[in-house]
């Protein structure tokens, strides 16, 4: 090991999950605390670093991520440029979502509430699409995509904070105030 450097800081993130299995089975007494430091980081959710989290995904993906998508796609046919992005962007949507159902699946409520509302946030904030993003061939995109989550929402029993959404959603509250589809 050279001098300054950390092997330990340097693995990626796969190695050191593999490290921490390994580390887990020769030292078993330390799965509790491993447990504990585990529910403590998926139990705290920030709304406005998952908004700014989303925001930044969707609207980072340009009109090049159309190449290979769109057009005639062999095996598959005509894809159109709308169907193209919108594939894109669900790609880039879905680790938040996923994210969304583990902690709600661990019981973790008031984490999941963060992250739903941050990913709606997100999705309220790319509204206005934007020249050469993705979000110019779908502007329907994120409306659409803010009524899934809030159904995924019903259907995981996460009760939203609508009148704080509304507050930083104001053009979003015909949607907000629907009942959710389970």
């Amino acid at each position: 090991m050279s001098r300054g450097k950390s092997s330990l800081d340097s693995l990626s993130a796969a190695e050191k999950g593999e490290l921490l299995d390994t580390l887990l089975a020769a030292r078993p007494e330390l799965r509790k605390l491993a447990e504990s430091h585990a529910t403590q980081r998926l139990s705290v959710g920030d709304r406005l670093a998952v908004a700014d989290t989303v925001e930044a995904a969707l609207c980072g993906l340009d009109i090049e991520q159309l190449n290979g998508r769109a057009g005639y796609r062999r095996g598959v046919g005509y894809v159109h440029p709308v169907e193209a992005a919108d594939e894109a962007l669900d790609e880039a949507l879905e680790p938040f979502l996923d994210d969304l159902r583990r902690r709600a699946g661990l019981g973790m409520t008031r984490a999941a509430v963060e992250v739903a509302a941050g990913i709606l946030c997100g999705l309220y904030r790319c509204s206005d699409g934007g020249p050469e993003s993705l979000l110019e061939y779908s502007p329907d995109y994120p409306l659409e995509r803010a009524s899934n989550v809030l159904d995924e929402c019903g259907r995981l029993g996460v009760e939203l904070p609508v009148a704080e959404l509304l507050d930083l959603m104001p053009s979003w509250g015909t949607i907000l105030h629907r009942p959710a589809h389970t």
